[in-house]
């Protein structure tokens, strides 16, 4: 079973990875355990789109250490693969998550999962992931989203984007939509509209964290999308190919997504105010025992 990691954006050409501060005792990073659940849970190949301006980079001080636990893959994702006669030779943003999905396909080839490099998903949504990914195994057009509530997955700093999902009365995907700047405002979530004006949010409205299942045959759909994309915004500096406008477009079509909740809590580096209270929360399950001190190491029960 694959993982597939969006990790492209972690890194710039002018050096540096992004996301990556130890959280754990040990200098463990968000990745580090986010790695580590899938491989407990039963993945055995992790797929990472990354660039290829910091490649020596990632492989050395992130991927090297997973290669013990499961077998690593990379593909690359970047600007220069869409024609300059169709693109904004200026443009230096990396096209979006739908077309990172889309450099995979040649390392794929059975039901495989999505996620994001730089959020924390906890246990619980990767046994939720790999569950629904085995009951897929050689079908067609079976694809789903592991949903959070929104008030699990609000840090404690600033606003953020979240995806807000809409259901249909059977409980499928209907539509996700990006709200940006959501933060809490007197204990309640909220954002600000096109208007720039204050709009309250339900706590328990299902969000996408980019968590997502997806039966092989996705990829076709993901090529005719992405080329009729940049047949319109090519030209375009910022236009974002994403896996949740893409997933609408389908929908829009008759397609059915699965709405698969976890009840985990989510987490993430927003801010630099965000820090203490990962740290603090990673401790709290080291210390009931759902991750041992060390992740890459002797306690490691996987090697």
């Amino acid at each position: 079973m694959t993982l597939v990691v969006l990790a492209a954006t972690m890194g710039n050409r002018y050096g540096g990875l992004k996301y990556l501060e130890g959280i754990g005792p040990n200098g463990e990073t968000i990745l580090d355990y986010s790695i580590y659940d899938a491989a407990r849970v039963g993945f055995t190949k992790v797929v990472f789109v990354i660039s290829k301006y910091f490649e020596e980079e990632f492989k050395r001080n992130v991927a090297g250490k997973y290669e013990g636990l499961v077998e690593v893959g990379y593909v690359y994702q970047e600007v220069e693969m869409v024609p300059e006669t169709l693109r904004n030779p200026k443009r230096s943003l990396l096209w979006g998550s739908a077309h990172a999905v889309l450099m995979a396909e040649d390392a794929v080839d059975g039901p495989f999962g999505v996620i994001n490099a730089v959020n924390f998903y906890q246990r619980e949504s990767f046994e939720l992931l790999y569950k629904n990914l085995q009951e897929r195994a050689g079908t067609e057009g079976q694809y789903f989203l592991v949903s959070y509530r929104l008030s699990n997955v609000l840090p404690e700093s600033g606003g953020v984007t979240r995806g807000i999902c809409e259901l249909t009365e059977e409980g499928l995907l209907k539509s996700v939509t990006d709200c940006h700047g959501v933060e809490r405002i007197s204990g309640n979530p909220m954002y600000l509209n096109e208007y720039n004006k204050w709009v309250e949010l339900d706590e328990n409205a299902f969000v996408s964290m980019n968590m997502w299942g997806f039966t092989p045959d996705i990829f076709q759909y993901i090529r005719v999308a992405f080329e009729q994309f940049i047949a319109a915004n090519g030209m375009d500096m910022k236009a974002h190919f994403s896996i949740p406008g893409f997933m609408n477009g389908l929908i829009e079509k008759g397609w059915k997504v699965k709405n698969v909740e976890t009840p985990a809590h989510w987490m993430g580096l927003v801010s630099a105010d965000d820090r203490s209270q990962v740290i603090l929360r990673i401790n709290e399950l080291i210390r009931k025992g759902v991750y041992p001190a060390k992740l890459f190491g002797p306690n490691d029960k996987n090697k």
